[in-house]
Formats: C-alpha cells, sequence, structure tokens
C-alpha cells in the first residue's frame, strides 16, 4: 500500500466515523485523552481505561472503535499487543497483565477533518493552546478567515502501575509525543516529575504544555508551562492526584492530505495521563 493510498484510507474512515457527531461538539470537545478506571492494579488483573474528549480533564467518554484508531496498544516490560475489543465496548480499553510493571496504554487516532466558518473559533484554538505565531503565518499564505479546513491526529498515552509498577517511560514513535523521564508510580514523593514532548523523535522546545491536575471530585486546576530547550517540563508534586499533560503542533498537511481533503493546516496533538500519589 502506498502512503498517498494509506492516508486515503485514514482520511476516509475517520470521516465514517464522525457521522451523527455534531460540528459544534467538535469544535468545543477540545482535549483528548486516555483515562484509567485505576491507577493501579494487581498482577492478574485487567488494565482498563476509558477514551474521553472533553475540556478540563473532564468530558465524553468514547466506546471501542476500530475505524476510529490506527494503532491501540499495551506496553508493558518491553513486550507491545494491541487492544482489542467488542465493537461499541466500554471501556475501551480492558487487556489483562500478568507481571509486575509499568503498564502504558497508547492510542493513534485516524485522521479527523474540521472547517473553520467563525473565525472566532479558529482564534480562540490559537490563544488557548500557544499558537499565536499561526495568525501571521495564516495571513503571509494569503488563506481565507473562514471557511477553510483543517485535519488532525491524537497521540495519547496513560500509565497504569501494575503490582511493584517498577519500569520506564520509552517512545512510541508518534509524530508528537510525551515521554515521562521518571516513573510516577516510583518516584519519591514530593519531587518534580520531569516530561518531554518530542516532535518527530526530536525534544521539541517552546512549546505550550497545559497541565490538568485533578484530585478526587474537585475541579482540575491548570498550568501552563512551556518546554525548555531540552524540550522538557516540570511538573510540581501534588498527592493524590490525576493529571493529564497536553500540548499541540501546528503545521502545514502533506499534499496527499491537501489533495484529499483540500485542508491548509494539520494539528497534531500529545497527550500523557498518570497519577501521583
Amino acid at each position: 500500500m502506498t502512503q498517498r493510498t494509506a492516508t486515503r484510507r485514514l482520511l476516509r474512515l475517520a470521516f465514517t466515523a464522525l457521522i451523527g457527531l455534531p460540528l459544534s461538539n467538535l469544535a468545543s470537545a477540545h482535549e483528548f485523552w486516555l483515562e484509567p478506571l485505576q491507577y493501579r492494579i494487581d498482577v492478574n488483573k485487567t488494565a482498563q481505561a476509558d477514551i474521553k474528549v472533553g475540556e478540563n480533564f473532564k468530558g465524553d467518554t468514547y466506546a471501542f472503535f476500530p475505524n476510529r484508531f490506527v494503532r491501540f496498544e499495551l506496553h508493558h516490560n518491553g513486550r507491545e499487543r494491541p487492544i482489542s475489543g467488542r465493537l461499541g465496548a466500554r471501556p475501551a480499553a480492558a487487556q489483562a497483565v500478568d507481571s509486575h510493571g509499568l503498564t502504558t496504554l497508547t492510542y493513534e487516532s485516524t485522521y479527523t477533518e474540521l472547517t473553520y466558518d467563525d473565525p472566532a473559533v479558529f482564534d480562540n484554538f490559537l490563544t488557548l493552546d500557544g499558537l499565536d505565531w499561526v495568525r501571521q503565518a495564516h495571513a503571509d499564505r494569503g488563506l481565507p478567515e473562514r471557511g477553510f479546513t483543517e485535519v488532525f491526529r491524537r497521540f495519547a498515552k496513560t500509565y497504569i502501575g501494575t503490582g511493584n509498577a517498577q519500569g520506564e517511560d520509552r517512545l512510541i514513535g508518534y509524530p508528537l509525543e510525551w515521554r515521562l523521564e521518571a516513573n510516577p508510580y516510583t518516584l519519591t514523593r514530593q519531587t518534580p516529575l520531569t516530561a518531554t514532548l518530542f516532535l518527530n523523535d526530536e525534544p521539541s522546545a517552546g512549546i505550550l504544555a497545559r497541565v490538568f491536575m485533578k484530585s478526587g471530585n474537585e475541579e482540575a486546576e491548570e498550568l501552563r508551562l512551556t518546554t525548555d530547550e531540552n524540550g522538557q517540563i516540570s511538573v510540581p508534586f501534588r498527592a493524590d492526584t490525576a493529571y493529564l499533560v497536553s500540548s499541540v503542533h501546528m503545521k502545514e498537511p502533506p499534499a496527499d492530505v491537501v489533495e484529499e481533503t483540500g485542508a491548509v493546516w494539520e494539528s497534531l496533538w500529545a497527550s500523557a495521563v498518570f497519577y501521583r500519589e
């Protein structure tokens, strides 16, 4: 299968998956993440996670639909295996883990297409996600203020401590991806956690990271951090708290995507979810 054929197939699958989903939902449902039902499990128990779409670490739960993802995997002790499930199942991920270690669930979405008819929606998106440079680039390219199309893809990771939870994060190979530089389930209490953002396997500096912290039923608190010259942020410690780290990269889409969709921008979204005890 050629790259162009593969891209067209992914785009067709994405558009099929989105039939019946109002455009307003796509525009307002900003973040995408995997959220475990339990952040700690025993050996020979099931790692479970929901696919979530929403804002401020709360949102709608989506079921298992293979036509919405390219890769959906469980990584554990250097091994990986596809997450399988019944069509429409919730939680979307439910896989048994048979040994101690850090368990990582990963998800790569298909393409989704979004047309901006209201310039304010695009402008608010750029402000929210630290993409102010895109405004000038948009004008410099002579692009219209409304009626233009963006395509986007999501790359999500979440971490579950199985048994003794020993292990470390590693890169999956996504175009935009977070890697935790310490294990959140074995890291000493009070110690900040360093995370690195990679763009095409290289650390990416100067990128906004939106960090949401949620304790129990409280509303999430957001921190806005910027990756340093090494592509890293330092996430502060808070006990008994779930974290969602999210960043966006915007670029011009490849020629085959432009031909298929007419899109003038492509955004890549990376998220990582973990828990500090």
